[in-house]
């Protein structure tokens, strides 16, 4: 009896080890499954892993605040820049015109002017009369002394300007009322934008704008008027 049982032993023993031989393809075949399966979900990182020189990154990184950047430094402009920048923005000078300059021409004599026709101020009549310091009405065309400038009466920007103003216009009509007189053309304009004859009133060969000059009731014109305020 005891020889029968160790051989029931040896056999079991024998077939177990042969299921086992049998079952070492399924596992094989089931490890290649799952490996296949990992390696396919992961492709990508393999291939990075596989690569030479490559080292596989993680997707998700930290995220650094961006710093501000430090204010640049204010450049410096070239002097030349800033000159002809400054010369660009200046308003552009006024241009003077030449100072006209009397007819060499005899002066055209005035038959009758002064002595029997007696100038008063405009406004108690309207013909032979004077408007300010350099304007006056003859024989109703409006004339205006082309060689002197006088202060403003009406416009006038301060009280010493408006009195020397008035002085003139007095002066000048006084200066007409003293005898006979003649009116030399300006050259090389006739008349202003404002139809008024310019001329040169001479009496005795000297013209009365030079009197009221002299007087310090005018100023010679040149071109470009000064300042009577202060």
């Amino acid at each position: 009896m005891p020889p029968k049982k160790q051989r029931k032993r040896r056999s079991t023993a024998r077939r177990t080890t042969a299921a086992r031989g049998r079952m070492w393809p399924w596992y094989v075949l089931a490890f290649t499954i799952v490996a296949a399966i990992v390696a396919r979900e992961n492709l990508d990182d393999l291939a990075a892993w596989l690569r030479p020189g490559n080292t596989i990154r993680s997707t998700a990184q930290p995220t650094v605040a961006s710093r501000p950047k430090p204010p640049e430094p204010p450049r410096s402009v070239p002097r030349r820049a800033v000159a002809s920048a400054e010369r660009r923005d200046a308003p552009a000078a006024p241009a003077t015109a030449d100072a006209p300059t009397p007819d060499p021409r005899p002066p055209e004599a005035i038959p009758g002017a002064g002595g029997s026709a007696a100038f008063f101020y405009c406004g108690i009549k309207e013909d032979n009369c004077v408007v300010d310091g350099a304007n006056f009405i003859y024989r109703g065309a409006k004339i205006r002394l082309a060689d002197i400038y006088v202060p403003a009466t009406k416009e006038a920007k301060c009280d010493r300007e408006r009195l020397l103003g008035g002085d003139a216009k007095e002066a000048l009509r006084i200066l007409l009322n003293a005898g006979d007189f003649e009116l030399a053309t300006w050259k090389p304009i006739d008349e202003d934008q404002y139809g008024r004859k310019l001329r040169v009133v001479i009496r005795d060969g000297r013209s009365i704008g030079d009197a009221m000059v002299a007087r310090g009731l005018a100023r010679p014109w040149t071109g470009q008027r000064e300042p009577w305020c202060p």
